[in-house]
Parts: structure tokens; sequence; C-alpha cells
């Protein structure tokens, strides 16, 4: 299937953006520090990749329910024939830091937190593909 052509972004794809970018910057600034908590550093890059994908989704007329499961919000850009941003299995291994990591007292180990920035980078160029401001 061709890819959708990009869409203007709305005045709510764009706040979802500039809250995209807090996150971007977080995660940045997180990573220059060694001793950061990983759980953080995914926390971050979760809440960024899922605004951008819900910025898509509203630039696109998408009616979405409130949730912060990637898995969830790429089943919904795969039924519009929108591109994913990453392969799922990036998406699901950034799942669990939207909420579980957040409210339970557990950590998740990242083999290798080096990937959180291809990953973020990666994400940044398909919503650029897919929305303009």
């Amino acid at each position: 299937m061709p890819p959708n052509e990009p869409k203007p972004a709305t005045p709510e794809a764009q706040a979802l953006l500039r809250a995209a970018e807090r996150d971007r910057k977080t995660v940045e600034l997180l990573l220059q520090h060694h001793d950061a908590p990983v759980s953080s550093v995914g926390f971050h890059a979760q809440q960024y990749l899922e605004k951008v994908i819900k910025a898509v989704l509203v630039s696109n007329a998408v009616i979405f329910r409130r949730t912060h499961d990637l898995e969830e919000l790429a089943d919904l850009l795969e039924r519009q024939g929108i591109e994913l941003p990453l392969p799922r299995d990036q998406m699901k291994h950034l799942n669990p830091f939207a909420v579980i990591i957040r409210y339970q007292d557990m950590e998740i180990a990242l083999t290798d937190i080096n990937p959180i920035t291809e990953i973020m980078e990666n994400a940044y160029a398909w919503v650029k593909r897919q929305i303009y401001e």
C-alpha cells in the first residue's frame, strides 16, 4: 500500500508534538548521566513515541481511546494504512515503561540503552514524513 500523503498538524497534534519534544529533551539529558535510572529513560522514550503516534493519528482524524499501549496505537496506524514508526518489537520493548515501571517498585533492564537514541531519531523522522506543522 502506498504511504499516505503528509497531513497538516492540527492544533491538538501540535500540542502533542510540543509535549513529545519535552520528553525527547528529557531523554537526551538523562542519557548524559551514566547513573540515570533506566526506568526514567525508558518512561520518557515511551512517552515520546506515544505522543508522536497520537499526533499522527489526530492529524489523520483517527479517534482513539485514552491509552498508553503502543501496540494498540500501532494497530490503529495499520488499520489506517499508515506505516509504523518502528518495528513492533521495539515498540513492545518500550511498552512496560508506560505504566508498570512508573507505579511499581521494579526495574526492567535494557540490555543496551544506546538504541534508545536511534529509536527516537527514527520516530522523529517518521513523524516528519507523516505530518507537517
